[in-house]
């Protein structure tokens, strides 16, 4: 690793498990200072066991604004300022045609892919500010752009994270704060599994591009790159990490 994240401290979302597991671990090794932040306490630990130097374990709903905000004082008494945030707390929600969709489940799904990534970035954005340096990466998907019967839910709030990251990073780009989004394909994690048999996600890799669905490191690299100084100049940006099964425009 190139030590790019030398003296940051970074605030992973969802780090329980999946792609947030992998960022933090990359992160970590990047030489930041990691805070694994999830609803799930027991796989923060078990993530912030994986960390190594200076880490945090935090339990929190990102769509509990209350909650939050005492998880991100924890994180700058114990670690200090968070200087990167990575939003990937996210649910898929009950999958069925709108027709069967409760108020509830759309609800709920929105309050965690969307809601819960401008709750996080509200309260870590005046410190970013006011240093002049910050890194907010939030997490959309391919769905946003491709849609998918029976996950309208999750398809509208992962469009919306698109919506956000635009327009947060025009109004915090003369801060030197930097906002973009990553579009992961089908990634070898928990969550395409509650639908979809081994069978199927192997015929999903093998109609890639590339001939595999991706990896959550895969995510974490291209991560990394956003939160160091060399992705300084990228915001507002949506970028496709998804072995080019889907290009964007």
């Amino acid at each position: 690793m190139t030590g790019r994240l030398d003296g940051r401290v970074a605030l992973v979302t969802g780090a329980g498990q999946g792609i947030g597991r992998a960022v933090a671990l990359r992160f970590a090794r990047e030489g930041a200072c990691v805070a694994a932040l999830d609803i799930d306490g027991a796989t923060a630990e078990r993530t912030a066991g994986e960390l190594g130097g200076r880490s945090l374990a935090v339990r929190a709903d990102v769509a509990d604004s209350a909650a939050i905000d005492a998880a991100v004082h924890e994180v700058e008494r114990t670690l200090g300022p968070v200087d990167v945030l990575a939003n990937i707390g996210g649910v898929y929600g009950r999958h069925a045609p709108i027709r069967e969709q409760t108020l509830e489940n759309w609800q709920r799904v929105l309050d965690v892919n969307l809601t819960g990534g401008f709750i996080c970035a509200k309260r870590v954005l005046r410190g970013m500010v006011d240093r002049r340096w910050g890194r907010i990466i939030n997490v959309s998907s391919g769905h946003a752009l491709g849609g998918r019967p029976n996950v309208s839910p999750y398809t509208a709030s992962k469009m919306a994270v698109i919506g956000f990251t635009k327009a947060l990073a025009l109004e915090v780009a003369r801060s030197n704060v930097t906002v973009n989004a990553i579009m992961p394909g089908i990634t070898d994690t928990a969550m395409p599994r509650m639908y979809a048999s081994e069978e199927r996600l192997r015929a999903q890799g093998e109609q890639n591009p590339m001939g595999r669905i991706g990896r959550p490191e895969d995510i974490a690299n291209a991560m990394a790159f956003l939160a160091s100084e060399d992705g300084g100049y990228i915001t507002g940006q949506t970028i496709a990490v998804n072995g080019g099964i889907r290009e964007l425009p």
